[in-house]
């Protein structure tokens, strides 16, 4: 299997798609993300940057008012079809 050839624009767009955890990524594309990483600095400050803002936005963990699901369901069941 050949490497992709990557350039800090396509590693950014990648990121963007795929998200920071370069494990999930597909084989050729990973292996061209760490090729990358190894000699670029903005690359790796790019990783960096992705893996604190999915750090973050997981850490977020918000709580949804008691009974919400309840009132959405019901609603939706009193919902009357427009003729």
């Amino acid at each position: 299997m050949s490497k992709t050839i990557l350039t800090v624009g396509d590693f950014s767009d990648l990121l963007d798609r795929l998200g920071p955890e370069l494990g999930r990524w597909p084989s050729a594309e990973r292996q061209g993300a760490e090729a990358l990483l190894l000699q670029s600095d903005e690359a790796a400050a790019l990783l960096t940057d992705a893996l604190v803002l999915a750090d973050t936005i997981s850490a977020v963990q918000p709580k949804a008012p008691a009974g919400l699901a309840d009132r959405i369901i019901a609603a939706a069941g009193a919902e009357k079809p427009k003729t």
